[in-house]
C-alpha cells in the first residue's frame, strides 16, 4: 500500500480535478503490476496495474488506495476490469465518498466472491483532501497562498510586489496551481499585477486551469491578458448584480470569459455563492492567491480550508500592505488560530502549510455571540 500511495503522486499536478489513485498488483510477495491515474479521461489506476500484470494477475491481489469505481464516465468502471483480470484479493485504503459509491464496489466484490480488506487509513483520505473535502461538502477545497516578508507584507507601499520570494518558491507556487486546477484573485491583484494565472513550467503539463477574479465593480479590462487567454483555460468573473454594465460584459464575454453576476453580503461579494457556482462547473480545489484583502475574506468567514504561507528573508516595515486585514480580533482568545502541518525550505524562503486548529464547542458559542 506503501507502494500505491507512492504511485498515485505521480498524478498530483496533472490529475484534477480527479482524485490521485494508485494501484499495485502483487502475488507470492511479488509485485507483477502498478498503475496510477494519471489525468482525468486516461485510464484508472486499477486498469494500468492489471494491463501491466497481465495474465499474472489471475488469482494475485490488488492494492488500491481508492475504493474501484463501478459506474461509467469518461472511463469503463475498474469494477468490472478487476472481476474481468480474475483477482482473488482486493486491498482498499479508504472507500470512495462519491454518492455513487461509499461501499457499493466493496459490496458488489464481496458478492462476486472476491476477498476486500478495507484499511480506512486517514493517510489515503489526507492525500486526496480536497476530492474528499468536495463529496462531502459540495464546495471546492479552499487552499489560500500568500507570499510575505518576514513583517507579514505582501507588497511594498507603492503595490510593488515583484519578486517577494525567490525563483523556487515560485515554481513550487505554480504547482499548487496545477494541483488546485482552479486559481483566484481579487479585481486589485488583476488590475495591478495583469496575471495570466496559468502554471508554468512544470515537467508535465497540467489540465486547463479554472481562472477565477472576484471584481464587485466588474474593472476587468477586455484587453487583460486573462480576458485574452481563455484558449489557455476558463476564465470566470463574479460581480456585484447592482454593478453588471452591459456593455463591459459583452465585450468580455465576446472574448470567451463567463461573467456572473453575484450576490452581496456585509463581507463584500457572497463567497459562498461563488463556491457553490464554481461546484458546479466541476470545481473540486481552489487556490486563492490575493490578495490580502481577498484573502482575509476566506479566512475571516471559515471558508479557507488551509493555508501556505511562503516567508522571505526581508522586512518592509510598517508602510507595506499586510498580508491579512482586519479580523475583528481585540483580543488574544479572539485570534483565529492554526495548526502548523509542514515547513518546507525552497532557495531562501520558507513555507509554512497551515489548517484551521479545531474549536471548542465553548469557543464556538463565545464568538457567535
Amino acid at each position: 500500500m506503501d507502494l500505491a500511495r507512492s504511485l498515485a503522486e505521480r498524478g498530483r499536478y496533472t490529475v484534477a480535478p480527479n482524485p490521485l489513485v494508485g494501484a499495485v498488483v502483487a502475488r507470492g510477495g511479488v509485485v507483477v503490476g502498478e498503475g496510477w491515474h494519471s489525468r482525468a479521461g486516461e485510464d484508472h489506476a486499477e486498469v494500468v496495474a492489471l494491463r501491466n500484470a497481465g495474465d499474472a494477475a489471475r488469482g494475485a491481489t490488488i492494492y488500491v488506495t481508492l475504493e474501484p469505481c463501478n459506474h461509467h464516465g469518461r472511463t469503463p468502471p475498474c469494477l468490472e476490469a478487476i472481476l474481468r483480470a480474475g483477482v482473488s484479493r482486493v486491498v482498499v485504503g479508504a472507500l470512495d465518498q462519491d454518492p455513487r459509491m461509499r461501499g457499493r464496489s466493496v459490496e458488489a466484490l464481496r458478492g462476486a466472491g472476491v476477498e476486500v480488506e478495507v484499511l480506512d487509513d486517514p493517510a489515503f483520505e489526507t492525500q486526496n483532501e480536497q476530492f474528499f473535502h468536495y463529496m462531502r461538502t459540495g464546495r471546492p477545497f479552499v487552499h489560500v497562498k500568500l507570499a510575505t516578508t518576514l513583517d507579514g507584507r505582501i507588497a511594498a507601499a507603492g503595490g510593488d510586489s515583484r519578486w517577494v520570494t525567490g525563483e523556487d518558491a515560485r515554481r513550487r507556487a505554480h504547482e499548487l496551481r496545477a494541483e488546485a486546477g482552479a486559481v483566484l484573485v481579487g479585481a486589485g491583484t488583476a488590475r495591478a499585477d495583469d496575471p495570466l494565472l496559468t502554471p508554468r513550467g512544470l515537467e508535465n503539463e497540467p489540465p486547463r486551469t479554472t481562472r477565477v477574479v472576484l471584481d464587485p465593480h466588474l474593472t476587468t479590462s477586455p484587453k487583460s491578458r486573462l480576458a485574452r487567454s481563455v484558449a489557455e483555460g476558463p476564465v470566470v468573473i463574479f460581480c456585484g448584480r447592482d454593478s453588471l454594465d452591459a456593455h463591459q460584459g459583452e465585450g468580455l464575454e465576446a472574448l470567451g470569459v463567463e461573467v456572473v453576476a453575484a450576490p452581496s453580503t456585509e463581507e463584500g461579494l457572497d463567497l459562498g455563492y461563488v463556491l457553490e457556482r464554481l461546484a458546479r462547473r466541476g470545481v473540486r480545489g481552489l487556490l486563492v492567491e490575493g490578495g490580502g484583502e481577498t484573502a482575509t475574506s476566506f479566512v475571516r468567514q471559515g471558508l479557507a480550508d488551509k493555508l501556505t504561507l511562503f516567508y522571505a528573508p526581508k522586512l518592509l516595515g510598517s508602510e507595506g500592505v499586510p498580508m491579512i486585514g482586519a479580523l475583528r480580533a481585540t483580543k488574544m482568545a479572539e485570534s483565529l488560530r492554526f495548526s502548523v502541518s509542514e515547513v518546507e525550505r525552497f532557495g531562501e524562503d520558507v513555507a509554512v502549510t497551515l489548517y484551521p486548529a479545531p474549536v471548542a464547542e465553548e469557543e464556538r458559542v463565545h464568538r457567535a455571540g
